[in-house]
């Protein structure tokens, strides 16, 4: 009983955080101090390459390595992907030139123009984070918030790119199917047709390896906060569901790829075929012919 009324008058005075970093805001950490200070600003994907090597961006300084993220000079920021999308920040024209200037010595593939991605980001301290039309509001232009931005509008670029490049690829193979629908032969040559097949192998394939469009960014397993973030973003671009309708599409094309190598591989067996039954026909007729010139002489 005695003890149980001691433990009741017990009193404890917390001692002041004395230690060092203890007593910061969090407003004030790195990772949240705004990279860039207007309010208003915007930002644009593009595919410049199919591969870009990271070493082109030893002369600029570096912000962050995941994503590639650096600074352009006087305000604008970029944030560089290894399979060709590039997303700039508050970018001026001078300084973009100078990025595409110098990662075009360390590309590779062509770019697309066509399949770009724009939005104006406005800094909004108390509304919440997420698009708005065509615009991405969140709470601060700090460096994790960027970041997140860059991966959702670089996977939405590079799904442009890919499904421009597969509605490419379906104009192409039409001709072909139409030409075995019609008479049961191809009027291309062969190697264009490897040349097709392995263009639509090759873009699944990347789609696949490359991007990941569907994996969640290594900065949310560190920072789950931005995780609600980051679905309304990937909800508002869609990727989830460009990605899938793009996934069918480049299985179509790899199928039929394949039908178009296997058929071709048919027809030249069946030529094969033919060419050896031709020979062995003359080679009877001149052995007939030399046995009865022969009986006749």
């Amino acid at each position: 009983m005695d003890s149980h009324l001691e433990r009741q008058q017990i009193r404890w005075n917390p001692r002041p955080r004395t230690r060092p970093g203890l007593h910061l805001k969090t407003e004030k950490l790195p990772f949240q101090r705004p990279l860039i200070a207007g309010t208003q600003f915007a930002a644009t994907a593009l595919m410049v390459a199919e591969r870009i090597d990271l070493k082109a961006l030893s002369g600029f300084e570096v912000i962050a390595t995941s994503p590639f993220t650096v600074k352009l000079g006087q305000g604008g920021i970029a944030a560089v992907f290894r399979y060709g999308a590039i997303v700039l920040f508050n970018a001026s024209k001078e300084e973009k030139a100078r990025l595409l200037q110098a990662l075009a010595a360390h590309a590779s593939g062509p770019g697309d123009a066509g399949a770009e991605e724009t939005a104006q980001v406005q800094v909004r301290p108390d509304e919440e984070e997420g698009p708005a039309g065509s615009c991405i509001k969140i709470k601060n232009a700090d460096r994790l918030r960027l970041q997140l931005i860059a991966e959702v509008m670089a996977k939405a670029s590079m799904l442009s790119f890919r499904e421009r490049r597969a509605a490419r690829d379906f104009d192409r193979i039409e001709p072909l199917a139409r030409d075995l629908a019609e008479d049961g032969r191809f009027s291309a040559k062969p190697a264009e047709l490897l040349k097709a097949a392995g263009n639509m192998l090759l873009a699944e394939n990347r789609l696949n390896g490359r991007a990941g469009v569907l994996d969640r960014p290594d900065l949310l397993w560190d920072n789950p906060g931005l995780s609600g973030l980051y679905a309304r973003l990937e909800g508002d671009f869609e990727l989830h569901d460009r990605a899938q309708a793009l996934d069918r599409k480049l299985t179509t094309l790899s199928h039929t790829s394949e039908t178009l190598v296997e058929t071709m591989r048919y027809h030249s067996s069946h030529r094969l075929e033919q060419a050896i039954f031709l020979l062995i026909f003359v080679e009877l007729c001149l052995g007939l012919y030399g046995h009865f010139g022969q009986t006749i002489g």
